[in-house]
């Protein structure tokens, strides 16, 4: 007699047959390591710990939950973390991952931590170039999301040298030595080269010495010929359309430098710079010369630069300012001006909505400020922080002229207005801003559609338009030095309730 137990050892062999015959089968398909999908686990806390709440597999990590939860009940809508694990087939190549997040997030490849960015933070963008070996990598994503809005986005794409940035902005790439030597620490996108880290680093979890940067950019510049002003502590080279025109590569403090090129149309910007030890400072600008040829680009200042006190004689340079915000202290503001004794006129037309405006400047030292061709602001004498408004009702086009100069010490000169009454449909309501950071202004409702025009200061007052988008997690305000933004409402204290302005 043959037991139960004999019957099921005397079937293995056949079972292992079957499994073995189908596995050789022609078309069968073969066996591959890399995963097809995100494994994810979700907590309901920060810090990934215990057993996860909420598991699921994810074609991609491209998460915008806004103020909400990635799935209610299950998962707060505050203080929750995630991590998502795959492998991943990959070509061998040099690779750029792109970490999109508020609040948190690091990225691991192979075991080794590419991305380390766990702090509360409003949303950003961190890259990070990679070499890999062809084949298989490991892959892990951790997130966290403390308050407000929860972004969490991961994605990559193969680079070659010289990658092109996006046409607002420079692209940053980091070295973490003094050549530009290897693959990049991590990559981001600049809206401008103006920097002054002191003694400290670009970037936590990155030298204070001993590093370079490169940044590269396409313009599209109206015909004429432009003068380029470069500031640099340490070494500095800048190529215009490929051609060097400043080279500067060695250790110096304060080094400041310029060179006139003729343009039109797109041109391409490299500019290069390393950090020995002490202060890192490094600063871009270019202004087109007099003389030369080119309207004023729309939506800006026209800045005429004086070697002298009164505004007399012809500027030393021209340029185009998006905004009268400047703090130059005790240096010049470009190569070919004063670092004393210099002015500035700045001119452009705005079209106000009809209402009451408030404008208020800071100067140090004078300064006088028309509106509609009347002077409405007149403190043209030598002063330390001088603060001053003036209210003024508005009504369509209308030409602005501010006039600022410097005596000695200390440059610096500020212009900002707000609708009080009319102009907005809330009567001169008002957003202050409650974050410890300072709070992004974009000009749509939207983080991934929305272009990143300016930023507020913590406890900055603006104007509110009187609108807010159609789920009233965004508010439309009046921007300091003009046009109109959108800001997260939770990040700002509003004079009147959210619910009760229109939406747009």
């Amino acid at each position: 007699m043959i037991s139960k137990r004999n019957v099921s050892w005397l079937a293995l062999p056949l079972v292992l047959a079957g499994i073995l015959a189908l596995w050789l089968m022609p078309g069968a398909p073969a066996a591959a390591a890399a995963d097809a999908t995100w494994r994810a686990r979700y907590f309901n806390n920060r810090d990934l710990s215990g057993e996860p709440a909420w598991r699921r597999d994810e074609d991609a990590i491209d998460h915008d939950w806004g103020g909400g939860s990635p799935n209610a009940p299950l998962i707060n809508d505050d203080n929750f973390s995630v991590r998502w694990t795959r492998s991943i087939n990959l070509p061998a190549g040099t690779y750029r991952f792109y970490a999109t997040m508020d609040d948190g997030m690091r990225v691991w490849i192979d075991d080794q931590l590419v991305i380390d960015n766990w702090t509360p933070s409003q949303q950003h963008t961190v890259t990070a170039d990679r070499y890999l070996n062809g084949g298989d990598h490991a892959f892990r994503v951790e997130y966290f999301e403390a308050g407000g809005v929860a972004v969490a986005k991961f994605s990559w794409q193969a680079i070659g040298a010289g990658a092109p940035a996006p046409g607002n902005a420079f692209r940053g790439e980091y070295f973490a030595n003094r050549n530009l030597s290897g693959a990049a620490q991590f990559t981001r996108d600049d809206a401008a080269i103006n920097f002054d880290w002191g003694d400290g680093a670009p970037a936590a979890n990155f030298p204070n010495d001993n590093f370079s940067v490169r940044w590269t950019r396409t313009l599209n510049f109206n015909p004429g010929t432009y003068r380029f002003d470069v500031f640099s502590d340490d070494g500095v080279r800048l190529w215009v359309n490929n051609q060097l025109v400043v080279d500067q590569w060695r250790d110096q403090a304060n080094g400041r430098f310029s060179a006139d090129v003729a343009l039109s149309g797109n041109t391409t910007l490299r500019l290069e710079y390393y950090d020995a030890t002490g202060r890192a400072a490094v600063s871009l600008s270019w202004n087109q010369v007099p003389g030369t040829g080119g309207p004023v680009l729309p939506g800006t200042w026209r800045g005429e630069f004086f070697n002298n006190k009164n505004l007399s004689g012809s500027p030393v340079a021209v340029r185009d300012d998006a905004a009268i915000n400047f703090n130059w202290g005790n240096g010049s503001p470009m190569a070919g001006v004063n670092s004393d004794q210099f002015s500035v006129r700045w001119t452009r037309d705005y079209a106000f909505p009809a209402g009451t405006y408030r404008f208020d400047v800071f100067s140090d030292d004078g300064v006088r400020l028309w509106v509609n061709n009347q002077l409405i602001i007149d403190q043209w004498r030598d002063q330390p922080d001088g603060r001053f408004s003036a209210t003024v009702n508005l009504s369509g086009n209308t030409p602005l002229r501010l006039e600022y100069y410097d005596n000695t010490g200390r440059a610096a000169v500020a212009l900002s207005w707000t609708a009080l009454s009319g102009g907005t449909p809330t009567g001169g309501a008002t957003a202050t801003v409650i974050s410890t950071l300072r709070l992004n202004v974009r000009n749509a409702p939207s983080v991934s559609g929305g272009a990143l025009l300016q930023q507020l200061q913590p406890g900055q007052t603006v104007g509110l338009t009187g609108f807010k988008s159609a789920d009233s997690l965004w508010v439309e305000i009046f921007r300091p030095g003009g046009g109109t933004g959108w800001v997260y409402a939770r990040w700002v204290d509003t004079s009147v309730p959210v619910s009760s302005l229109a939406v747009k």
